[in-house]
């Protein structure tokens, strides 16, 4: 078994939402004390089992009343198995589920449970003592007295109940046998209750002929009293129905008059009607002009909107801008061309100079060096004067090379000032060539952008005129419009006709004339001008449709009228019928409301008499059933006293067998106790060598007292002979063997092992030497967990887990 993920919610310090997802191998979860650390391990119980160390409602996290939800995911024999637990509501009411390779498989607190024990092969109860490990556990090993010792061994094992069971069987033993005794003492003689029985049947049957003799004159008084009850329904049923036709007359008035009104408000209707007939002719008169009055009030709208871009792109133009000179540009670059030439040829001389200057550098130092006795390097005779002319020539080089050296570094540093100069000159005028093209270039696209606006303008006039918008001047006519385009577009028909004013047909013979423009918009002037206009007539045309669809709507209802008002005179006449049907009827029923008083009287008296009788009849019942129940006692206790004496013998023979049982039990956990002591130092002993490497010869336990003790080099100490670090050690291989003796007992396999504060009295060599014992029980356990507060483990620990303490007793964690 694996655990892969730890989810809680509202879950005692865990009120926030928490998912840990739970690395396998070893794990330590490490914070402050009181942090929440063994509440982790906690909810891993209370969500497989719902076993708390509290009550249920003190497991949420306290204030809150919202759903505590916790769930474990875990890996086991291939398996991935999810179980969720939640508590809802005041009572902490309590829902569990499993599920199994994504697919619920139990449901239920008591069934998933029962899943979880079958899949693990272990209750609650071994769980615990096989996984969890405590500090005190382990130092209790070495440290308690063998009393104490002995009996947390037998705990963890699962041997306790055998004492319990052993120590009950005795007392039921005890138990039987002094009930024997008891019943002998008080066994009662038979014949001395049958003479009690009689008496209790002769009380019984003079109780009898009480209680028929009341029963029928109960019989009686409940005759009158049906017969009383029936006139009265009679009579309260004829009241009833009397009430309801009274009801049924008003209701069918209070008709008859809202139907009267709503004929007042019919007529008066009809009549406004009429009158409405005549209003309707001028109406559709006045609004038959409206969808060409909206035609050519959209083509108004259209020029406003062609005037008004076209104003806009006016404002866009720019002032033509100055064309830039690209040969004044292609001077600049050649020029810096030049000067960067210039300056590589001087760099190229300088260096050159300088290799020249190294090698005469050399060979001045080498001169130094010479004297009249040494050789020539040429010929190979000795030197004699001629060294001093040697050194005075190579000097004399070194002294050229040096001026050549530094007058070439003088002209490079001009020539290199020179480029710099002529490359900034060709980059600025690049750069203004660059600018001018792009300013040339905005300007030729607003022009060409007014143009456009220019011809929508056109266009939108022409559509205008052309529908026959009134207002232009009279020379002015859709044939104008047409031929303002010039013979360019093509498209328009002829010239302007002769009507036309010169000016109007001088500008708009094409693009280039100067005029046009001014033409055009002295024609959308005029156009826009009549729109004012054409939006009220628009405006009177729609209130008149929209009047005379009212009225059409309205004269609609002339024929229903008619009709509701001949239904409602019908109506009337029935109405006025059904009353005078209704008055003859309460006519007919001849009731009179003092007579329904009169039975209610009577009723009541007879009832009150009716339950007299009833109860003293219920008297001489209990009286019958009293002495019939003491009679029945007797008979009872006579029957008793008999099975009592047939019973005797048969209770001295459980007692004899409950004895033997106890003696079996008692013999049976003394074998099972005898076993135990040699499994464990075996499985003790193959951990601790495990653990320490084989440094001893081995480990034993003491089948009795379950003491530790160590045998080194043939000789068996105690732990008082060895370090903290082996009493550790020794100490952990037993509660590990203890763990391991559980899951064989139980049947199940685990695979997991938790140890709580481990850690907390031990020096760092103790610590250190509990790591790597920890490290080597990930070959016995898939998956180890270690609770603990010192911090500098985390560093140590290849996973860690760190809970964290929020203010208000809350707490979080998460996976370092």
């Amino acid at each position: 078994m694996r655990i892969t993920r730890l989810y809680l919610r509202n879950y005692r310090v865990y009120e926030d939402p928490l998912e840990l997802e739970i690395p396998p191998g070893l794990v330590g979860i490490y914070g402050v004390n009181g942090a929440g650390k063994s509440v982790l391990l906690e909810a891993i119980l209370f969500t497989l089992w719902g076993a708390a160390r509290t009550s249920r409602d003190e497991v949420r996290t306290a204030g809150i009343v919202a759903d505590c939800v916790t769930e474990v995911s875990f890996e086991h024999e291939g398996h991935l198995y999810l179980v969720r637990r939640t508590l809802s509501g005041a009572s902490a009411t309590s829902r569990a589920e499993a599920h199994a390779d994504g697919s619920q498989v139990a449901e239920g607190v008591t069934d998933t449970g029962r899943y979880v024990h079958s899949v693990l092969g272990m209750d609650a109860s071994a769980f615990r003592a096989s996984v969890f490990a405590e500090q005190k556990q382990l130092a209790a090993f070495s440290v308690r007295p063998p009393a104490e010792r002995r009996a947390l061994v037998l705990s963890l094992l699962g041997i306790t109940p055998l004492d319990v069971a052993l120590r009950q069987a005795r007392a039921d033993s005890r138990d039987a046998l002094s009930q024997l005794a008891q019943v002998r003492a008080v066994l009662t003689d038979p014949s001395q209750i049958e003479a009690e029985l009689e008496l209790e049947r002769a009380a019984a049957a003079a109780a009898s002929a009480e209680a028929a003799e009341a029963s029928a004159a109960a019989e009686a008084s409940a005759t009158v009293a049906a017969s009383a009850e029936a006139e009265h329904r009679r009579l309260d049923q004829l009241g009833r129905m009397f009430e309801a036709l009274v009801a049924e007359g008003k209701a069918r008035r209070a008709e008859r008059d809202d139907l009267a009104r709503r004929a007042q408000r019919l007529e008066g209707e009809a009549a406004l009607l009429a009158e409405a007939g005549g209003q309707l002719a001028g109406l559709e008169e006045r609004a038959s002009g409206l969808a060409s009055g909206q035609a050519n009030l959209g083509l108004v709208d259209a020029v406003v909107r062609a005037l008004c871009g076209y104003r806009r792109s006016g404002v866009q133009v720019p002032a033509e801008p100055v064309r830039a000179d690209p040969d004044a540009v292609a001077l600049a670059v050649e020029l810096a061309g030049r000067a960067r030439a210039r300056l590589a040829e001087l760099e190229g001389r300088h260096s050159s100079a300088s290799e020249d200057l190294e090698r005469a550098a050399l060979a001045f130092s080498r001169a130094g060096e010479l004297s009249g006795e040494a050789e020539c390097p040429l010929c190979g005779q000795a030197l004699g004067v001629a060294a001093e002319a040697v050194q005075t020539h190579r000097r004399e080089e070194l002294a050229a090379a040096e001026a050549r050296v530094s007058a070439l570094r003088a002209a490079a540093a001009e020539a290199a000032a020179e480029a710099a100069r002529t490359d900034g000159a060709a980059r600025a005028a690049q750069a203004e060539l660059s600018a001018a093209e792009g300013a040339w270039s905005e300007w030729v696209r607003a022009k060409e952008r007014q143009a456009e606006a220019l011809a929508a303008l056109e266009e939108a006039i022409d559509a205008a005129l052309a529908a026959g918008v009134r207002g232009a001047p009279e020379s002015a006519s859709p044939g104008v419009a047409a031929g303002q385009r010039g013979p360019a577009a093509g498209q328009r028909g002829p010239a302007a006709p002769e009507s036309a004013s010169p000016a109007v047909a001088a500008g708009l013979r094409g693009p280039a004339a100067p005029d046009r423009a001014g033409a055009l918009l002295e024609l959308a002037e005029v156009v826009v001008g009549r729109r004012d206009q054409l939006a009220t007539d628009v405006e009177l045309a729609r209130g008149a449709a929209e009047e005379a669809a009212n009225l059409r709507g309205r004269l609609q209802r002339g024929p229903a009228v008619a009709v509701e008002l001949e239904e409602i005179g019908n109506r009337i006449v029935a109405l006025e019928a059904e009353m005078a049907e209704l008055r003859e009827k309460l006519k007919a029923l001849d009731y009179r409301p003092e007579d329904l008083s009169a039975a209610t009287q009577t009723a009541g008296e007879a009832r009150s008499a009716a339950q007299a009788a009833a109860q003293a009849s219920h008297a001489a019942q209990l009286a019958l059933a009293m002495a019939q129940a003491g009679a029945a006692s007797v008979l009872r206790r006579l029957e008793d006293s008999r099975e009592q004496h047939r019973r005797l013998t048969e209770m001295g023979e459980q007692a004899r067998h409950l004895g033997r049982a106890a003696e079996l039990l008692g013999t049976f956990r003394n074998v099972v106790v005898g076993s135990v002591g040699p499994r464990l130092s075996a499985q003790a002993n193959e951990l601790f060598a495990e653990l320490t490497d084989n440094e001893y010869d081995g480990l034993e336990v003491d089948p009795e007292t379950y003491e530790i003790q160590i045998r080194d080099q043939g000789t068996v100490y105690g732990m008082d002979r060895f370090s903290g670090s082996e009493t550790d050690l020794a100490n952990l291989a037993l509660r590990v063997a203890i763990s391991e003796q559980v899951m064989l007992l139980s049947g199940g396999s685990v695979g997991l092992l938790v140890l709580d504060e481990v850690f907390g009295p031990l020096d760092a060599d103790r610590k250190e030497r509990m790591l790597l014992a920890l490290e080597r029980l990930k070959g016995r356990f898939g998956q180890v967990m270690v609770v603990t507060h010192d911090n500098d483990l985390k560093e140590q620990l290849p996973n860690a887990i760190e809970v964290v303490k929020l203010p208000g007793r809350r707490a979080t964690a998460r996976v370092l």
